[in-house]
């Protein structure tokens, strides 16, 4: 069965039976899973450690001795949720599946949104983590309207699913219920004899597959296989379900991606680890290729330092200094690493709490300059103007922002936690207004057209948070 995709300009999504898109759904999210090993609970805590930076708010894990489930969840890092040895004590078994998540101001305060949620299928527990987005919620709530949702997230839809629709055959099953979902979805299902990693065919949110010794392990980027020395084996496909049992790997194909990849591009531009390899891409190769166009097409002639806003810019600042035209790389702003990421708090009041702990001034290495400020992207706004502001009460002599994405322009329905529209300030204000607010003496974006070309097979890439070409499968 073959479904096909079509491209949307953003008012379909604004107006009338296309509203619903922005209403629930899981913003940006970790998973991590492990199939055939010991003390498979404490290797979980380690690798979603790696990839704490995709969400700081909630954790949960689930394992399984074969035939039963064990389950603890809690509000924090994972290593502060899971910091009781008795409580990794009580997860028993050699299975396990765990997810990292940070809230959207819509979320249910009455109800426990943290994953994995629990379902059963035939009287076989199972347990379900879900990064993505999906659009089609309002289809999927009058399918199940006899279903009581027990969360507010979209993801139960899937576990609701899956239970409605067993009929003894799991890739049956699964596949049926998987051609009911439509935008973005990346899975861990556990079951007591097999661990199951789901990648819809659009492969907007990536996921992998690694392995060390007889154990095997999915996650959401491969940084999180670096503390537990696993080798990175290769992605999950686009429409793939891979099942990991005793007898190995088993992959089920149920959606055709031919011409229908639409891999998230602010992964690379903002969300991945530097050491991540994601979509295929080494994340610091291609942000230093970012910043060399972006220093191409945007120079500033005469500045003295190139400097990062750490750490996600990093990469792509040592990129723009590289040809040595727009000053030298020398980061005078260091970030603590004793809080969290000011783009994924849920609430302004918190980001702005945060933001005012994060950095960190080399005055020394200020005071008369000419400074190039490189970000990754400018989404809400609140970050440059503080750190243009401190770089002035530092003794700057210039302060120019160059920003390694395009404007971004439009809401993201896909799992990023910028639902609306009024919030994103290119969206609201023009270059010059974004510019005289930031108290900077100038500003660039690095261009959409010269941003697709730097995407292989641009057309696989999701831009839409850039141009509004939203997708719908």
């Amino acid at each position: 069965m073959r479904r096909r995709l079509f491209l949307f300009p953003i008012e379909a999504y604004t107006h009338g039976r296309f509203a619903l898109l922005t209403q629930k759904g899981v913003p940006m999210c970790g998973i991590f899973g492990v199939f055939g090993a010991r003390k498979a609970a404490e290797l979980t805590v380690i690798g979603l450690h790696g990839i704490q930076h995709r969400a700081i708010d909630y954790a949960g894990i689930s394992t399984t001795d074969g035939k039963n489930l064990y389950s603890h969840r809690g509000e924090g890092l994972a290593r502060q949720v899971f910091a009781d040895q008795k409580t990794l004590d009580r997860l028993h078994g050699q299975h396990a599946l765990g997810h990292i998540r940070y809230p959207t101001t819509e979320d249910d305060p009455t109800r426990e949104n943290i994953q994995p949620i629990e379902g059963s299928l035939g009287g076989t527990p199972f347990v379900l983590a879900h990064n993505g987005n999906l659009t089609n919620t309002g289809e999927l709530h009058r399918k199940l309207d006899h279903c009581p949702m027990k969360t507010s997230m979209d993801s139960e839809y899937i576990v609701r699913l899956i239970e409605n629709e067993y009929s003894g055959n799991l890739e049956k099953d699964l596949k049926q219920v998987f051609r009911m979902l439509k935008g973005s979805y990346t899975l861990g299902i556990l079951f007591p004899d097999c661990l199951i990693a789901v990648v819809d065919p659009t492969s907007n949110r990536p996921l992998c597959l690694g392995e060390l010794d007889d154990s095997y392990f999915i996650c959401s980027e491969t940084s999180g296989f670096g503390g537990l020395d696993v080798r990175f084996v290769r992605d999950i496909n686009p429409g793939e379900m891979y099942v990991l049992s005793t007898q190995g790997g088993l992959p089920w194909q149920f959606g055709d991606p031919e011409g229908m990849e639409k891999k998230c591009r602010f992964e690379g531009n903002y969300y991945a680890l530097p050491t991540s390899k994601t979509f295929g891409e080494p994340v610091d190769e291609y942000r230093n290729r970012l910043g060399q166009a972006l220093e191409v097409h945007c120079p500033t002639e005469g500045a003295d330092i190139v400097t990062p806003v750490p750490d996600s810019a990093t990469w792509i600042a040592r990129g723009y200094a590289r040809s040595g035209r727009s000053g030298v790389e020398r980061q005078v702003i260091v970030r603590s690493h004793y809080v969290g990421r000011t783009f994924i708090a849920a609430t302004q009041a918190k980001r702005d709490s945060i933001l005012s702990q994060k950095f960190h001034f080399a005055p020394h290495a200020i005071e008369g300059k000419k400074i190039v400020v490189v970000d990754d992207s400018i989404v809400r706004g609140t970050t440059a103007p503080k750190i243009v502001a401190k770089l002035r009460h530092y003794g700057a002599k210039e302060v120019h922002l160059r920003i390694g994405s395009p404007p971004i322009l439009h809401p993201c329905l896909y799992g990023i936690n910028t639902p609306k529209i009024e919030e994103l300030i290119s969206a609201q204000k023009s270059k010059s207004k974004i510019l005289e607010e930031s108290g900077a003496d100038s500003l660039e974006f690095l261009p959409l057209d010269v941003q697709k070309k730097l995407s292989p097979n641009p057309q696989s890439f999701c831009f839409a948070c850039m141009d509004g070409q939203y997708w719908h499968t």
